[in-house]
């Protein structure tokens, strides 16, 4: 009777483990994301198979950084609900993990860094659904060009500094921070203004209020200001595009320039 008392109480103790274990099972068990696809502005995007990038950004729904992966490998998630972003150009976007909602990608103060991310999705288990993330370009580019055929001695350093309305992006709800910045370049001419180029990566602009404005600074090799010089008007900035004036530096009496050609993807625009 005794060994019988034991062997019940055994018996019930094992299936309390069981029930335990059980119940933390399916507290614990992960969902696999199976089925998902990245896109570049719109167009299909994957890596080569081989390549370290990992380009998907996991967050919980509090905002909280959860992890990192790659988009080559089927992954498991614990059970619950959770927040996607993201970018072909991870290392650069997300260099430091954060909390979603106060995450914002900073106006280059070199503009020279596109802004690649796409908008948050929410994915919950079971994750039965397909999961698609189209990756945006949130940056265009500002290119500007001189056509002078005829040079100027007279300095040796073009200065170019092009004030923006727009310092940052916010990736939590996809807007963007308002405040006046300027970002700046200085680049050496051995041909006194012939063949200047220069690209600038800016926000884009959306509307004409937050539209960019040029100014250039003619200096000589120890960089004192020789002139200093504006184009007229203000200029929108694309996502993905590019604006392209085509303009003289060198025409004389002319501290602000009218007299440009202003080209957006390909397209000339009328003033």
């Amino acid at each position: 009777m005794k060994n019988i008392k034991k062997l019940i109480l055994g018996v019930g103790v094992l299936l309390f483990i069981m029930t335990s274990c059980s119940s933390d099972e399916m507290k614990y068990e992960p969902s696999v994301v199976r089925d998902y696809a990245l896109q570049l502005n719109g167009n299909t995007w994957n890596i080569n198979v081989g390549i370290s990038t990992r380009p998907i950004f996991i967050y919980k729904d509090n905002g909280d950084y959860f992890g990192n992966y790659s988009s080559l490998y089927r992954f498991a998630l614990e059970k619950g609900s959770y927040k996607f972003i993201a970018s072909d150009i991870p290392a650069e976007m997300v260099p430091l993990p954060v909390n979603l909602n106060d995450f914002v990608v900073p106006q280059s103060v070199n503009a020279d860094q596109k802004v690649n991310l796409s908008a948050v999705v929410p994915y919950a288990t079971p994750f039965e659904e397909k999961l698609t993330m189209n990756i945006l370009t949130r940056t265009g580019t500002l290119r500007l060009k001189s056509k002078d055929i005829v040079a100027d001695p007279g300095y040796a350093v073009i200065k170019t500094t092009v004030s923006v309305k727009r310092n940052g992006y916010k990736v939590s709800d996809e807007t963007f921070v308002k405040g006046d910045m300027t970002v700046s370049r200085s680049k050496k001419t051995t041909t006194g203004g012939i063949n200047y180029l220069d690209d600038f990566i800016v926000f884009q602009t959306d509307e004409a209020a937050n539209n960019v404005t040029i100014r250039i600074e003619f200096m000589t090799a120890d960089l004192v200001v020789v002139k200093t010089k504006e184009i007229e008007g203000s200029f929108p900035i694309l996502g993905n595009g590019v604006t392209n004036i085509d303009f003289n530096l060198n025409d004389p009496d002319t501290p602000i320039i009218k007299d440009y050609v202003v080209t957006i993807n390909g397209v000339v625009q009328t003033k």
